[in-house]
C-alpha cells in the first residue's frame, strides 16, 4: 500500500510539472518525501523517493530556483549516493549530471567540473547504456566548461578521452554527441 501511495504521488508531481504547475509539483514531491523519505529497506520505495528528489531538483531548476535545485540533488546524493542497486545508480548519475549542468548554467564552471569529475570517477567505466549516455554527456560538458574557462588544452584532452572511450560506439543515443565532439575537436581554432 505504501508503494502505491508513493507511486501515485510521484505520478501526480510529474503530471503537475509537465503541465507547468511547478510549485504544486514541488509540494507533492515534498509530501512524498515527508511520508516516505525515511524508507531504507524497501527498494521500490527508495527508488520512488530518489525519483521525487531528482524531479524536485529539476522542477526547482525550471522555476529558476537553482540554489534549491542543487540542494535537492545534494540531498539525493547524501541519501543514495553510495547505492549499489541499478535503478538507484542511474538516478544518482542523473543527479550528478543535473547538478553539474545547473552549476554550469550559473557560470560556476570550476564547481561543475568537480561534479563531472565525481560522476566520471564513480561511473566512468559503467557498462550500462543509460549510464554510458550520461558519462558521454558529462565528458562533453566538462570539455565545454574547460573551454569556457579558456583551458583549451584540457578541453581537447577531455574530448580526446571521450573519443577514445566511445568513438566507435554504434548506439544512436551516443552517436550525436560523438559527432559533435569530432567536429569541435577538428576545428582549426577555438
Amino acid at each position: 500500500m505504501r508503494e502505491m501511495i508513493a507511486k501515485a504521488l510521484l505520478d501526480k508531481g510529474l503530471k503537475l510539472a509537465s503541465s507547468h504547475h511547478g510549485e504544486e509539483a514541488i509540494a507533492v514531491y515534498e509530501d512524498l518525501l515527508t511520508r516516505f523519505g525515511d524508507a531504507t529497506t524497501e527498494l521500490a520505495l527508495r527508488e520512488l523517493v530518489t525519483k521525487a528528489l531528482l524531479n524536485k531538483g529539476a522542477t526547482l531548476g525550471t522555476l529558476g530556483r537553482t540554489g534549491e535545485a542543487i540542494a535537492a540533488y545534494d540531498d539525493l546524493l547524501g541519501r543514495f549516493g553510495n547505492a549499489t542497486e541499478a535503478p538507484l545508480r542511474e538516478l544518482v548519475v542523473k543527479a550528478l549530471f543535473n547538478k553539474g549542468s545547473t552549476l554550469n548554467a550559473l557560470y560556476r564552471g570550476e564547481e561543475a567540473i568537480a561534479v563531472y569529475d565525481d560522476l566520471l570517477a564513480r561511473f566512468g567505466s559503467a557498462t550500462e547504456l543509460a549510464l554510458q549516455e550520461l558519462v558521454v554527456k558529462a565528458l562533453f560538458n566538462k570539455g565545454t566548461s574547460l573551454k569556457d574557462l579558456q583551458r583549451n588544452a584540457e578541453a581537447v584532452a577531455v574530448y580526446d578521452d571521450l573519443l577514445a572511450r566511445f568513438g566507435t560506439a554504434t548506439e544512436p543515443s551516443l552517436r550525436g554527441l560523438i559527432s559533435m565532439v569530432r567536429s569541435m575537436r577538428d576545428r582549426p581554432r577555438w
